[in-house]
């Protein structure tokens, strides 16, 4: 089943999973934010979820997809880097590439089932 006629659905929810994860990367940390037990688990996680919804609201926009979600990646590093109780980690990077790429690698299978 062809899912273009939930763009607008798979857009603002793409919206709404950029806000929560600038909430979660931009607060204090704590240890009440549900997570994986490994943070660059839950980096991967994060940005195959943005792929995924990305690829849903954009579709056949494979280089500006990478190109959007390794920015947004690099800019919540920097900023945290700025935040008192948080710092920058290349491995976060690493971790979101790792995301990224892992999506469109399954980007194809998913193009197969859903169209």
């Amino acid at each position: 089943m062809p899912l273009y006629k939930y763009k607008l659905w798979f857009r603002l929810l793409f919206v709404i999973v950029i806000l929560v994860i600038c909430l979660l990367a931009f607060s204090k940390p704590s240890s009440n934010i549900p997570h994986f037990g490994y943070d660059k688990l839950n980096h991967l996680m994060a940005f195959v979820t943005l792929a995924l919804l990305f690829d849903y609201s954009f579709p056949n926009r494979t280089i500006t997809l990478f190109l959007t979600l390794l920015g947004f990646g690099i800019f919540i590093e920097f900023i945290q880097g700025m935040i008192p109780g948080r710092t920058t980690s290349h491995w976060d990077i690493v971790a979101d590439l790792i995301g990224i790429i892992s999506y469109l690698i399954l980007q194809p299978l998913r193009a197969k089932i859903h169209g």
